[in-house]
């Protein structure tokens, strides 16, 4: 299934979570007591309203995208590769991207050639000679096949980018690595005042407790250590280096 479009259904109501995040933020600011020393920080702010704009970008990204390949991928949209032993293997194009249809298929056709170098073995004990030979040409019709797969993926890809889907794709790709990115760095940050405590769990709260998404394991990493002094991760990463 499409990870992007789980994502999508999951984070569907987004708009409500982040008004709720920018009145949190005008909250915290209206509390501030002393505008020389405010309570939020705007390195702070600026990590949220960051992690807003890269949402928004990645929710716009999982909306073109999705309507392309509702338009130019069915379904049963297949890539089918013909081989040269017979038959052949084929993947669904609809819910994978081509890097990884095309890694799961040099997969596929290797195995059932390495299946079909093993039923020679027999062979090759009583005439050796034929049996190098059958060797041969399986080795040379399994270069063949994988250099048609090849060629499918790449035409495939030139169809997608006419009708703009490559590009799509890219960029909810790169939208959802920003996203992650932006969400890192709010965990990264070290916050110096209980009120930056207090917003920075709040807006954790909303955004990374299982409804619109979780923490993952470099992002608790990346909290945990915020809450010690710098001087403590220099000295985990020395002592790590020096382990290594």
């Amino acid at each position: 299934m499409n990870q992007h479009v789980n994502r999508r259904a999951i984070l569907s109501s987004s708009a409500i979570a982040t008004a709720a995040i920018a009145v949190a933020g005008q909250e915290a600011r209206a509390r501030a007591g002393d505008a020389s020393t405010p309570s939020v920080s705007r390195e702070l702010e600026g990590l949220i309203e960051a992690k807003h704009a890269a949402y928004a970008r990645f929710i716009a990204a999982i909306d073109v995208a999705t309507d392309l390949e509702e338009a130019h991928l069915p379904k049963t949209a297949e890539l089918f590769v013909p081989l040269s032993i017979g038959g052949g293997q084929s993947r669904s194009l609809r819910y994978s991207e081509l890097e990884s249809i095309e890694a799961d298929l040099s997969d596929d056709i290797k195995r059932r050639y390495a299946e079909q170098q093993q039923k020679l073995a027999a062979l090759a004990k009583v005439a050796p000679d034929l049996g190098k030979q059958s060797s041969a040409a399986l080795r040379k019709a399994e270069q063949a096949d994988l250099r048609t797969l090849k060629k499918l993926i790449k035409e495939e890809r030139a169809r997608r980018s006419d009708v703009g889907l490559e590009q799509a794709i890219n960029e909810r790709n790169e939208a959802s690595d920003a996203e992650r990115y932006a969400l890192n760095a709010v965990c990264t940050y070290r916050c110096t005042t209980m009120e930056e405590h207090r917003v920075r769990a709040k807006f954790l709260m909303e955004f990374a407790t299982g409804k619109y998404g979780d923490l993952q394991t470099e992002d608790i990493d990346a909290l945990l250590w915020s809450f010690l002094p710098e001087e403590a991760l220099d000295e985990a990463v020395r002592a790590s280096e020096g382990a290594a």
